[in-house]
């Protein structure tokens, strides 16, 4: 990749319409709804901005059981990054929280990231930005954060992928504040503009 060159982003949904749980108690808010809509604003204000974008699972509809879902999204990727490198690609999945699974309105809320356990020097570098500029817009909630600025986990589309990668859970879909935020205008855009912020800020030099 030369230096005038911007990065392909790839764009991760959440989950589907047909996976049970994924929502808010009062069944209101519904994840895989938001993080298509969020994606739906940003992929052409990144595209604006000189980036190549592709989304994983636009459809709302996803395979079942969850391991084809999650094969399917990792081969997406991978074929994108076999295609045209992987040192030009990033992936980054965009998800919603929830403390809990019993369908009740619960306390934790805020912003966070995540990254494999074991990944790449600049997956690390998105995610702590993604962690920063969330803190410095007072999306990080009521949660400690880690010293690093993002959070490890064995997730499988982080683990699977080829390129680097990070997915965010913006705020909580069982807490009532972040519902009513992430419902709002204002805040669905504070939430876009945070992605594109972050990207930007790490991969449009």
């Amino acid at each position: 990749m030369n230096s005038t060159t911007k990065r392909i982003i790839i764009l991760g949904t959440a989950h589907g319409s047909n996976v049970p749980g994924k929502c808010s108690p009062d069944k209101k808010f519904r994840e895989y709804q938001f993080s298509r809509e969020v994606i739906g604003i940003l992929k052409p204000r990144l595209e604006a901005a000189g980036y190549t974008v592709f989304v994983d699972m636009p459809e709302d509809v996803v395979p079942t059981p969850q391991v084809n879902e999650l094969a399917k999204r990792c081969r997406f990727v991978n074929g994108i990054c076999a295609k045209h490198g992987t040192q030009n690609c990033v992936y980054v999945s965009i998800h919603v929280n929830a403390a809990g699974s019993g369908g009740k309105w619960l306390d934790a809320r805020g912003f966070a990231v995540y990254v494999a356990r074991s990944c790449s020097a600049t997956s690390k570098n998105l995610a702590k930005t993604f962690c920063e500029l969330a803190v410095s817009r007072n999306l990080h909630g009521n949660r400690s954060i880690p010293g690093e600025h993002y959070w490890q986990a064995n997730f499988y589309v982080l683990r699977e992928t080829a390129c680097p990668a990070v997915l965010t859970e913006n705020l909580f879909q069982d807490n009532r504040d972040d519902v009513d935020f992430l419902t709002s205008p204002t805040g669905k855009e504070a939430i876009v503009k945070l992605h594109f912020d972050a990207i930007n800020q790490v991969f449009g030099k």
